[in-house]
């Protein structure tokens, strides 16, 4: 028995070790991100009735990278089953690519709400959120366009990135056919020949000459291009494999990135060495560049730190002489897939490729208007030029109606090749952009949602603002009226613009968006209805002491907007209002916010300006409560020193005012007696006042006693009326009479 446990042991033992090794060598082809060779091990490995979660998911990235969908949807529509809370987000993003790249639109929704369950915030569920219908739509003008396959430059293997120079007369493209340095070295990834850069002189839109590589000196055995030049044909930014001085670079992962390098012209007419642009590195790829037209900033894709997905567009802008820190161009442009082959047209549009929007399937080429510097949401191109294949590395003439991109869509010759379009009308004609601002602070407004309604009201077109609250749009039919309705409901009310006038080319248009919950202050003169313009007013939130300023219009209005609060919460503002000529006047206001958005302010403060002159009482402009005293006192109480400091703030407002505090009594115990308690008490609220950083020689105390009642209760004499209570208290008053100024 222990001979027969001895024999099976070692059987197991020899039957196991082929799988570890080929186990061992899947996983090193594949870190080594050698696809092509890794497929056939992870195929091997996954034959089992429930093989490994790894060795699964690795056979569908294999077919993923290596384009074949139909086998990659199988292998994921596996994982799916076998495998179902240990998805990832990436899973779920390639799966839907390749159901689109197969045209299984139907099946989408499905693993779109599985990456919803995963990240509910994901940029691609929510930009096909926005699209829905997306298929539909980009197909609605298939017959704009005619497409056509440049014969003459295509082959059987790959030609991409078409780009037409030299005033119009060559064209520029990338292509892996048999590499020109080193024949036959073909690439791990998928294994192709590595690409170089080639040219071809034009004849027609459809006709060109020899294709001949563009120099051997820029060439290397490994990755080549693509390139794009200066205006002047002197500079030259090529992207390619880590490969300098003859010595291949790889990172800590041992993988040759691609960098950037930068060549000049020389005396004699030739290239130069070279420079390496100085944020390329070995740990990241960095290339596919493209110039502004005024060759100050210099657009790239990279997978360095920082950035929204697989692979993002940055810029770099050139200040004198020198490359500034890379900037991330945002989550306007950038999703959380691939972002590459960025091309800058002669209009400055931004022409892009991206995997990340609500396309047909692939790799889609997108557009975006510049708007003040900057690029705001991308778009989509229509069908055909974008169809479920990949479709990228866009060129347009400066006609705008014709130009070439390379697709690996069925019929070519090769995996890629290179298409000629012709459309029946412009791509893009006229263009409406602007600024979505806060209405008060005139601050931008990110992420509203802009969108053109046609005649009848329905929605043609929409984008988002970007951080600078930037938008920008095309107009299909200039001789049409349109409307452009503006929503940012979180915090802003909807507003609309009417489009008319609109002249060729880029037409400016700001739209003001007012929050939902506003303060609007009628401000008149006195407290009459005469509307008070050119009213200098501020509101103070006691809260973090910010301070907001505005000016009264014709109408004796002034508005403010009250930014993310809620109904219920508590705000608190110090109000001041001032103009020359008037009694400036300073007032506390608390405000609960309810369901009502307008908050009437002069409903709820004396919002009259009383004209500066003599005899005017102060207390009555900033509602001085009662000033009470203890009996037969007049020591000042805290509930009085708070009414009083309410009259040292109108008075360090207007400084060159002077004011007679005046004490009255009502009628009752002697004349002599209350004129004496008056008199005390007047002096003594005016030495408070006066305590408080008031000159003295701006204010004085004066006793009235009851000779200045100001109803009949008399309590003397043969005129002794009986009064109430209330009656008495009219007379018992402290008032703040102007008395010059």
């Amino acid at each position: 028995m222990k001979n027969v446990i001895l024999v099976l042991c070692l059987f197991i033992s020899y039957t196991m070790m082929p799988q570890r090794i080929a186990q061992k060598t899947a996983d090193h082809l594949f870190d080594e991100m050698s696809y092509a060779s890794a497929v056939g091990y992870y195929k091997d490995l996954s034959k089992a009735r429930k093989p490994s979660e790894n060795n699964l998911r690795r056979l569908a990235i294999c077919y993923y990278k290596l384009q074949d969908f139909e086998k990659a949807e199988q292998a994921y529509a596996r994982l799916s089953a076998l495998y179902p809370q240990a998805l990832t987000e990436n899973d779920l993003f390639n799966q839907i690519q390749c159901l689109k790249s197969l045209g299984k639109y139907g099946e989408v929704e499905a693993v779109m709400k599985k990456l919803s369950d995963k990240n509910s915030n994901s940029t691609f569920l929510a930009a096909h959120r926005l699209n829905p219908g997306y298929e539909t739509k980009l197909k609605k003008d298939s017959l704009k366009y005619r497409i056509f396959d440049v014969k003459d430059v295509n082959t059987e293997y790959s030609e991409f990135y078409p780009y037409i120079y030299e005033k119009g007369k060559a064209l520029m493209m990338v292509s892996n056919r048999r590499n020109v340095v080193a024949k036959n070295k073909t690439f791990a990834f998928d294994d192709t020949y590595f690409t170089d850069i080639y040219t071809a002189d034009k004849k027609d839109s459809l006709s060109f000459g020899d294709v001949k590589p563009l120099t051997k000196r820029v060439s290397t055995k490994y990755h080549d291009g693509p390139a794009v030049f200066s205006a002047d044909g002197k500079t030259m930014y090529i992207t390619r494999t880590n490969y300098l001085n003859h010595k291949l670079g790889k990172s800590s992962r041992k993988i040759a990135n691609l960098k950037l390098l930068i060549f000049a012209k020389t005396a004699n007419g030739d290239w130069d060495e070279g420079t390496v642009f100085p944020f390329c590195s070995d740990e990241y790829s960095l290339g596919h560049a493209a110039l502004s037209l005024d060759e100050k900033r210099l657009y790239f894709v990279s997978d360095m730190p920082g950035g929204y997905g697989e692979t993002d567009l940055w810029y770099s802008d050139l200040v004198n002489g020198t490359w500034q820190k890379p900037v991330n161009m945002g989550a306007d442009i950038n999703t959380e897939g691939q972002e590459m082959f960025p091309y800058i047209n002669e209009q400055e549009i931004l022409f892009f490729t991206s995997n990340g929007y609500a396309g047909l399937g692939g790799l889609d080429i997108c557009y975006s208007f510049p708007v003040g510097g900057s690029y705001p949401e991308g778009r989509l191109l229509d069908y055909p030029v974008n169809t479920r294949f990949d479709d990228f590395g866009f060129y347009v003439n400066p006609d705008l109606r014709t130009g070439y991109f390379s697709s690996n869509r069925p019929g070519g010759k090769g995996k890629d090749d290179i298409y000629y379009f012709n459309s029946t009308s412009p791509l893009f004609g006229i263009s409406v952009e602007g600024k979505a601002r806060n209405s008060y602070s005139k601050q931008p407004v990110a992420g509203a949602k802009v969108r053109l309604l046609d005649q009848s009201g329905k929605a043609i077109d929409s984008v988002r603002t970007s951080q600078d609250g930037r938008y920008g749009m095309q107009i299909p039919d200039p001789s049409k009226q349109y409307t452009m309705v503006v929503e940012e409901n979180a915090v802003y009310s909807s507003q609309s613009l009417n489009l008319k006038s609109l002249a060729p080319g880029k037409n400016e248009k700001d739209i003001l968006l007012y929050p939902k919950y506003t303060v609007v202050c009628l401000v008149t003169e006195g407290n009459g209805s005469k509307p008070l313009d050119g009213v200098k007013a501020s509101l103070t939130d006691k809260a973090n002491n910010e301070k907001f300023n505005y000016i009264t219009g014709a109408d004796g209005r002034f508005t403010a907007g009250i930014k993310d609060k809620k109904a219920g919460d508590q705000m608190h503002y110090t109000v001041k209002l001032e103009k020359p000529g008037y009694i400036t006047s300073v007032q506390d206001v608390d405000i609960v916010l309810d369901t009502a958005v307008v908050i009437d302010l002069h409903k709820i403060i004396n919002a009259g300006l009383e004209k500066m002159k003599k005899g005017t009482d102060i207390g009555k402009i900033v509602k001085i409560n009662p000033i009470y005293f203890d009996v037969a006192k007049w020591d000042i109480k805290p509930e009085a020193a708070k009414e009083l400091d309410k009259i040292v703030s109108v008075m360090m407002e207007n400084p060159t005012m002077r004011i007679e505090l005046g004490s009255h009594t009502d009628c009752r115990s002697a004349k002599a007696y209350n004129m004496l308690l008056s008199e005390k008490r007047a002096k003594a609220s005016a030495s408070y006042i006066i305590s408080r950083g008031i000159d003295k020689s701006r204010i004085y105390g004066k006793g009235y006693g009851e000779t200045r009642l100001i109803n009949a209760c008399e309590c003397e004499g043969a005129k002794v009326v009986p009064c109430t209570e209330e009656q008495h208290q009219q007379n018992r008053r402290t008032e703040f009479i102007v008395v010059n100024f």
